[in-house]
């Protein structure tokens, strides 16, 4: 499916690849992210986009700005050309302040957000905000909103396709689209499709996640036309994430020939993570890492690092890839990571580039980070996090 094949990922972070001018006097630790490993996963992610529906661009890109929450990566995903967002309302504000003309906020709307993005799409009467519901209780808080603010906003059904986290099944989808259209209260929405995240489809075997993926999407095309059989306008469906994100667009695009504008919406992507390239190995690069220190030598074959896990997410294990070989995770607090050497060790204040298990906690961490530019120079010592705080 792929237009390429993609490096096998490296069992260490090349450190002439990842070395950049100055790093030796920036303070530590610090989140460092490449523009020029961005602007190619950027690349990569069109051609493999183009490999399913050749000539398409990002026409069915729908990336999540969960992972970066930044302008500067924002500014690069326009340049490029990508047109269509997904958020969390937190970061529906980054989106819009970037000049973003079509965000998707997936996330359940309870009364006061939904008041906060009806107010919003009445400030941005030119960006298409759609938003997501999955029960009845969602669409009455956000149509109050919108009649309170005087607009009128797009919503998306969302599916349980098998994450059991939010949405509904996609046999109730019907149900729940004859009771928005047939409530003249909830008539300051326009229902205009649906919504899956599949985040359950994480095998690492093509011809799995393949499998998962036509089921799931059997389901959800299932959905979509029971929706416009309801007589919604229905015209868009967003699924995917990051793992299924290809096979997800060559089942609707390809074997469904789905009648509507069809997105896929990974986040990690851009960044990546070691998380995911045990399941996708080496389809993208490593563009943000962590910049850390040895501050202390314990025992014979131990090192000391200046950040823990409240600098690097723990919540998918322990760290696996750093840019110096032989090093293994051996534990880890707050404050300090702690790395065993299997050969030389390392010596005091010897700077260590870590990789992220998963990205996009890790980055929202952090309030700023260091922007590397394409040359290798520090093009902004402290680029903010910015949506990292709303």
């Amino acid at each position: 499916m792929a237009p390429d094949s993609p490096p096998s990922p490296a069992p260490v972070l090349d450190p002439a690849e990842y070395a950049f001018e100055g790093m030796e006097l920036l303070p530590t630790p610090r989140l460092v992210v490449y523009e020029r490993f961005v602007a190619e996963n950027i690349d990569r992610m069109r051609r493999l986009l183009e490999g399913v529906v050749p000539g398409s661009g990002f026409r069915h890109l729908m990336p999540h700005v969960k992972t970066h929450k930044s302008l500067a990566v924002m500014g690069l995903f326009e340049k490029a050309g990508i047109e269509s967002y997904k958020a969390s309302l937190n970061e529906l504000d980054l989106c819009l302040e970037a000049g973003a003309r079509d965000v998707f906020v997936a996330y359940p709307l309870l009364a006061a957000d939904a008041e906060r993005l009806a107010g919003l799409a009445a400030e941005h009467p030119h960006a298409r905000i759609t938003a997501q519901v999955g029960r009845i209780e969602h669409a009455e808080r956000l149509a109050a909103a919108a009649r309170r603010k005087g607009v009128e906003i797009d919503c998306l059904i969302d599916l349980d396709v098998g994450g059991r986290r939010t949405g509904i099944p996609p046999g109730a989808a019907a149900d729940l689209a004859r009771a928005i259209l047939g409530s003249p209260r909830l008539g300051a929405l326009r229902l205009k499709g649906v919504h899956a995240y599949d985040g359950h489809n994480r095998s690492a075997v093509p011809e799995e996640r393949a499998a998962c993926a036509r089921e799931t999407m059997e389901a959800v095309v299932r959905a979509f036309r029971d929706v416009e059989r309801a007589g919604a306008a229905a015209d868009r469906v967003v699924v995917a994430g990051t793992p299924p994100f290809l096979q997800d667009l060559d089942e609707l695009v390809n074997r469904h020939r789905l009648d509507a504008d069809v997105k896929v919406s990974p986040g990690t992507w851009v960044y990546w993570d070691t998380g995911y390239d045990r399941i996708l190995p080496g389809q993208f690069r490593m563009a943000a890492l962590v910049l850390t220190q040895v501050i202390d030598l314990p025992g014979e074959d131990l090192i000391t690092l200046n950040a823990g896990h409240k600098r690097w997410a723990i919540d998918q294990g322990p760290l696996e890839v750093f840019s110096i070989q032989g090093l293994e995770f051996a534990s880890a607090s707050e404050e300090h990571t702690v790395l065993r050497a299997r050969g030389p060790r390392p010596p005091l204040e010897a700077r260590i580039l870590l990789a992220p298990r998963h990205v996009c906690p890790t980055v929202n961490a952090w309030e700023s980070f260091t922007w590397v530019g394409r040359d290798g120079r520090v093009e902004a010592a402290a680029e903010p996090v910015s949506a990292r705080n709303r």
